[in-house]
């Protein structure tokens, strides 16, 4: 098709356009770029109010930004005889009639290529990635796209891995071509350990003891690098020499070394590992539902909360039953499900369960519409991650606290951290330190716990110690920056950095770190709520609305939920909808425990609204949490415009909270 065209958009790798064989300049705008992307592989046209939503999250005029950027995809791509940028009033699109674009090329011919196993037509399809999707790029202040964006590396990675893993298995077993492609593979999926085993097993048959001992040695360090127990690796690795040896050869390979328990001292953090399991569907439907699974495993990766297993495994084991799965890759928890469609709407049934004895811990269902086919997969996978790693982490607090002080992991002793935390209370912050610090000193590289300790510093420093304020944002600040030392791919650890520095009022580099943290993983939903936090005082309330509509789709039952109450209180009150502010402050008070500032928030927000008998109901509750509040103390832990200070001031009057 290539030879009949004269213009070719190569999407992966560094973006590419190429007319009569000659590469053009690309447009300096990486919202450009990234809409010629978009546009690129949306199979039918896009309406304009949904491109204005997902690439301009803050613009006073998105649809003039969205024809500015039209006008230089026109520049790019149109032709004197071919128009190929088309819009009307409502929807856009590319002609790609004309175009040779790589990566659709791969979509359509992807399915044929693997089963027809052709060595040749494998090499050039293979040849077409250049590097990732759209490599390099990103954009700021649209989270939706950069969201788009990971879901597409991640989907053209596992099509690039499938076909070298399918090449690999077609080229005769002792080939150096083989040897190359899965050398290539492990680039792709550098933690999948069949890749890993196939390539020592090679390397075994054809005698390179040697090279087979040094990519032992290369594989297992990578695994302990991030991590990963290496242990299921080491017994495949045995297995393998064991079975290839010839008599009267001597192996390099160390057999006691893997037969027996390492002796090396090692970090005791015991991260839970998840094996979710292809999910199933009709057979229309299989590839969504693979889609599906590897989107979740890539965003649990990404998310660094727990282990996941790889993708290759975890698809090798889908005909097992879940418990003999799991023995397999040590597992604790299993999660599986099934695809279906209901008329327009796409459904996934999930369940969570313990491998060892077959109990169903959590079901749910996500569904959504199924109109944009493409995008269905990364939605879903996004819904489905978050309501997993809730629930695994709420088994896990409560399998810690039954577990005696002094028996504690660092593992169980961070979500020890996180139950009494949790209770925004002095005692309660006392507590968690007590555990972060005891996480720290059994593993010194788990960030977690350094995040976590910055937590209690910050709320410390907010409402449960103020008298040391100084102090506090110190060593929030401190122990954010050591999580970030332990970890720097960790979005915990960028999202302590960022509440840190709003704590010292550097509100750019608040924002510039929650930012880096919701870029590592989008599904992180105390990234977006502290992000929106942030800019319900000082930023734009309707952009910290949208963040915490984010945070509360993400995480619906959050005990942090009473504060995206608040965001939307204080953002509601500076548009100047009062009753709405109101409505929300209700709710705030509701749900916030003993956090002081919370109901005082309710408080002075009800009044404004003229609401004053449960104004005043919030006012004897603050009373009796703090019986010497004031106002000065609600104005300077609240970094708030002088618009908000004004309205609240006047409120403390009418509640006779002192100045």
């Amino acid at each position: 098709m290539a030879s009949q065209l004269t213009d070719r958009v190569l999407l992966l790798g560094p973006l590419q356009v190429i007319h009569n064989g000659l590469p053009l300049n690309q447009p300096p705008s990486r919202k450009v770029r990234a809409l010629l992307g978009y546009l690129a592989m949306s199979p039918r046209p896009v309406t304009r109010e949904k491109l204005c939503e997902l690439f301009w999250d803050v613009a006073d005029d998105p649809r003039s930004e969205l024809r500015w950027c039209l006008s230089k995809l026109r520049s790019l791509l149109d032709r004197p005889t071919k128009k190929r940028i088309v819009a009307d009033r409502k929807q856009v699109w590319i002609d790609a009639r004309s175009l040779d674009i790589d990566a659709q090329s791969v979509t359509l011919r992807m399915q044929k290529t693997l089963a027809d196993a052709s060595p040749g037509e494998l090499r050039s399809l293979l040849a077409l990635f250049r590097g990732s999707f759209l490599e390099g790029l990103s954009v700021d202040g649209a989270p939706s796209i950069d969201n788009w964006l990971a879901g597409q590396r991640h989907r053209f990675s596992q099509m690039r891995q499938q076909l070298l893993e399918r090449l690999s298995s077609v080229l005769p077993p002792e080939s150096d071509d083989r040897i190359e492609f899965l050398r290539e593979c492990i680039e792709v999926a550098p933690f999948d350990e069949a890749v890993h085993l196939e390539l020592v097993r090679t390397l075994l048959r054809r005698g390179l003891y040697a090279e087979a001992q040094h990519q032992i040695d290369v594989s297992l360090a990578r695994f302990r690098t991030e991590a990963i127990d290496p242990g299921p690796l080491e017994a495949a690795f045995a297995a393998a020499q064991r079975v290839t040896s010839k008599p009267g050869v001597v192996s390099l390979i160390d057999n006691a070394r893997f037969d027996t328990p390492s002796s090396s001292p090692t970090a005791n953090t015991r991260k839970s590992t998840l094996l979710l399991l292809p999910f199933t569907a009709a057979p229309e439907s299989v590839a969504d539902a693979d889609s599906i699974t590897s989107d979740i495993i890539f965003g649990f990766a990404k998310l660094r909360s727990f282990s996941v297993i790889a993708r290759g495994t975890a698809f090798s084991l889908r005909s097992l039953p879940p418990g003999t799965a799991a023995a397999l890759v040590s597992a604790e928890y299993v999660a599986s499900g099934h695809l279906r469609r209901d008329g327009n709407a796409y459904v996934v049934s999930v369940e969570l369960i313990d491998p060892k004895s077959d109990r169903i811990f959590w079901v749910d269902e996500f569904r959504c519409n199924a109109h944009d086919s493409y995008a269905v997969p990364p939605l879903l996978a996004t819904r489905i991650i978050t309501g997993l790693d809730a629930e695994i982490h709420v088994i896990e607090r409560n399998r810690a606290l039954l577990i005696p002080p002094a028996s504690l992991d660092a593992w169980q002793a961070y979500h020890r951290g996180l139950t009494s935390m949790s209770r925004f209370t002095r005692d309660g912050n006392l507590e968690a330190q007590h555990f972060f610090n005891r996480a720290i000193a059994g593993d010194p590289t788990f960030s977690r716990s350094y995040a976590g300790l910055s937590f209690t510093h910050f709320h410390n420093a907010f409402h449960l110690n103020v008298r040391e304020t100084k102090r506090e944002i110190a060593l929030a600040l401190e122990t954010a920056e050591q999580a970030l030392l332990a970890d720097p791919s960790d979005p915990a650890a960028h999202c302590a950095v960022g509440r840190a520095k709003w704590l010292a009022y550097s509100h750019k580099g608040a924002v510039d770190g929650l930012n880096r943290s919701i870029n590592l993983s989008p599904n992180y939903a105390f990234a977006h709520y502290s992000l929106a936090f942030v800019q319900c005082q000082t930023g734009d309330p309707e952009s910290a609305i949208a963040a915490a509509d984010i945070a509360a789709r993400l995480s619906p039952f959050d005990p942090m939920m009473f504060g995206t109450y608040r965001v939307r209180t204080f953002a509601l009150l500076r548009l100047g909808k009062v009753q709405e502010a109101a409505q929300c402050a209700k709710l705030v008070g509701l749900n916030a425990g003993d956090h002081v500032h919370a109901h005082a928030v309710s408080a002075l927000t009800l009044a404004a609204a003229g609401r004053l008998d449960e104004a005043r109901a919030e006012r004897r509750r603050i009373g009796d949490l703090r019986p010497d509040y004031n106002f000065r103390q609600f104005k300077e832990v609240l970094h708030m415009l002088d618009d908000l200070t004004d309205i609240y001031r006047s409120a403390a009057k009418l509640l006779e909270i002192p100045e």
